[in-house]
């Protein structure tokens, strides 16, 4: 018989985990129900290996995620069965790595499994969020409906990410034509001009000299600067990937002066969409906080909303425990306490994330517009020292000859 590995909780929202053997993944939820455990996480043993192994590269991207699910809830929704409109999007979708997984869900449908452990079964090539709407679409009888929802949720989220890339643009190209500029001056025009002072009676004054030295240090060793380049690039990467570097830089980032404000908005839109898609779709307060934290995308939100899932558990308002951390805007507090007063939490977060979407535009473009002005400062005041120190030199040439 086959082992499963699972992720369950009980009525009160507890999460545990095991080993269990069952025939399938629905014996399993089965034989879980009766020790009032319900399923959030089945996987094969067998295959639990290979998930680990996928890589990051083989995840699906936002923007063919969206396409995915507007046409598979649109196939749906036009009375064609759910493997039916699999197969169909498996011919014509044009992502390969898309279309490698629509084809490996395909097969594990044929074969008896749920369209969530279907998609489970991929590893992390789908996002939690997503699996976890599919089977409550499939609990529901609402998949379709679910399907657009997730469509709409990713179109937003992607929108969003071309949105910061696109305000970082200007001013990376900005920095590597400083640096690439910097890096030419010193090499090749510094020493070309001293040279000629030097030969012309001139003396060379200290900002020069200094110049002078980075120079020759970038002339004679420039392998030991590109590899402890690469060495720091490296150690950074490997340190933000651990818990701890994880957590001391998503800390910094939320205090950061300038990016600070544009963040909040940000992580404030994602918690209410993410919270409101969840809510909308029948799955129950503390799983979806649980799912939230994991989708915002930052270790100290994340560490917040699991106290907020503690608190709530003893009987605290949602309102009430988010306003203990902190990381939102009050706003955000006000109209879930609204929401909860009401009894409409799902609506109310649906228009508190359309607000802050516009919030989080504006800021960032507010923080582009603050960042290209002190770009250009930086690199006015680098490359004019640089003139200077190559001018000063100059100036003494012309008066030794005068």
């Amino acid at each position: 018989m086959p082992q499963f590995v699972y992720t369950a909780v009980d009525r009160k929202g507890k999460k545990s985990s095991g080993v269990l053997e069952a025939n399938s993944i629905a014996d399993l939820r089965v034989k879980l129900k009766s020790k009032d455990l319900y399923v959030t996480e089945a996987q094969d043993a067998v295959d639990v290996k290979r998930s680990k192994e996928i890589k990051s590269s083989q995840k699906v991207k936002l923007k063919p995620l969206a396409i995915f699910c507007r046409q598979f809830a649109t196939l749906i929704n036009s009375g064609i069965t759910a493997i039916k409109a699999l197969d169909i999007l498996f011919q014509q979708t044009e992502d390969k790595v898309l279309k490698k997984h629509i084809g490996q869900i395909y097969e594990s449908v044929q074969k008896g499994d749920a369209m969530s452990d279907a998609f489970r079964r991929q590893g992390e090539a789908f996002p939690e969020l997503f699996i976890n709407m599919i089977l409550a679409g499939e609990s529901s009888g609402t998949l379709d409906g679910v399907l657009l929802r997730m469509a709409d949720h990713y179109e937003k989220e992607n929108k969003l990410k071309n949105k910061i890339k696109g305000a970082m643009i200007y001013p990376i190209v900005l920095m590597t034509l400083t640096i690439a500029v910097v890096i030419l001056m010193l090499v090749v025009v510094l020493p070309s001009f001293t040279g000629i002072i030097l030969a012309g009676g001139g003396t060379i004054p200290l900002p020069t000299r200094m110049l002078l030295g980075l120079s020759d240090f970038l002339s004679n060793y420039w392998y030991l600067v590109a590899g402890v380049t690469i060495l720091i690039v490296i150690s950074w990467r490997a340190f933000k990937r651990s818990d701890k570097g994880r957590l001391w830089w998503d800390r910094r980032k939320l205090k950061m002066p300038i990016v600070k404000k544009s963040l909040r908005m940000i992580y404030s839109a994602r918690f209410a969409r993410t919270l409101s898609t969840l809510l909308s779709s029948g799955i129950q307060m503390l799983q979806s906080l649980d799912i939230t934290a994991r989708v915002i995308n930052n270790q100290v939100i994340h560490n917040s909303l699991n106290n907020v899932v503690e608190d709530i558990r003893k009987g605290m308002p949602l309102s009430v425990s988010l306003r203990k951390t902190g990381d939102f805007p009050p706003m955000i507090y006000n109209m879930i306490n609204v929401g909860e007063e009401s009894g409409l939490l799902d609506d109310i977060l649906t228009k508190t994330a359309a607000f802050f979407d516009e919030e989080s535009d504006a800021a960032i473009q507010r923080l582009v517009g603050l960042l290209e002005p002190l770009m250009i400062v930086f690199m006015a005041v680098i490359i004019g020292f640089i003139v200077i120190a190559i001018a000063l030199p100059m100036f003494s040439m012309y008066g030794a000859v005068a």
